[in-house]
């Protein structure tokens, strides 16, 4: 029996050309993010491929290719670094005015993220006072198989009954009790803290520079102070070869003078 060799064509799949991103680019990805808000979305995978188009096509020049995946995974990693304020991640490959944009804007961003949970928060609050109220109800209205015999209670325990039924009765209709929403105020104060620390971190780091500054300055005066004292040393250098010289001259003449009077 004959083998029949079927050749199948392996298909070249074309990889996606690996992109990186410089302090411009992060610049122009967070300003997309703020404009569409994936994290404000019902649907953040459409917003999110929607920034990563816009980004395509004002980039295409650049041959500067992203999608959706690419577009959230450094908007995370950037939120990531300005959350634990790793700020020379944040600062490298661009300038201090790039990186004073690049922080305005990710602060702009954390607070979409944050007004994300606030949202989500609230949502689940409202179900679950929902999901209460309907429970209660559930209970008042119970089939008749379902409910006990009252009839064979003695009296104090049918008014006992009664009143329980009431008291639930008055429950159902009253308004739920809105719950302080902890996860709200645990963000603001997670934030607040941020902010703190961020401030702690830059106040540091000015105090850093100023006091290189100081070294930076005590240094030039040093350089300054040195150049004066060898000027000076070649001048008076300077000044006393002059002397040496004259009288050398001096001599000279002094002895010309001599021979030609003995002369």
């Amino acid at each position: 029996m004959d083998r029949v060799v079927v050749e199948v064509p392996i298909s070249s799949v074309p990889r996606k050309r690996q992109v990186r991103f410089s302090a411009r680019h992060d610049i122009i990805l967070l300003r997309e993010v703020i404009a569409q808000n994936p994290f404000g979305s019902k649907e953040p995978g459409r917003m999110w491929a929607r920034v990563g188009e816009i980004i395509t096509a004002a980039l295409q020049e650049e041959n500067f290719e992203v999608d959706a995946r690419r577009c959230r995974e450094r908007t995370m990693l950037l939120l990531d670094y300005y959350k634990k304020q790793d700020f020379p991640s944040l600062r490298r490959f661009g300038t201090e005015k790039l990186y004073a944009q690049k922080e305005d804007l990710l602060h702009e961003v954390l607070e979409l993220e944050a007004e994300k949970g606030l949202l989500v928060s609230g949502d689940g609050t409202k179900y679950q006072d929902g999901e209460r109220r309907n429970h209660l109800i559930e209970e008042l209205t119970l089939s008749e198989p379902d409910k006990p015999d009252i009839t064979r209670m003695p009296p104090a325990g049918n008014t006992k009954a009664e009143d329980e039924r009431e008291h639930m009765a008055e429950l159902s209709e009253a308004p739920t009790a809105k719950r302080p929403c902890q996860c709200c105020c645990q963000t603001y104060s997670e934030i607040l803290s941020f902010l703190e620390k961020r401030s702690e971190a830059e106040q540091r780091l000015r105090e850093e520079e100023l006091s290189l500054r100081r070294e930076e300055l005590e240094i030039q005066r040093s350089k300054i102070a040195l150049e004066r004292e060898r000027l000076e040393a070649e001048r008076n250098e300077r000044e006393r070869r002059f002397e040496l010289e004259s009288q050398e001259r001096q001599v000279i003449l002094d002895l010309l003078k001599d021979k030609v009077l003995k002369g």
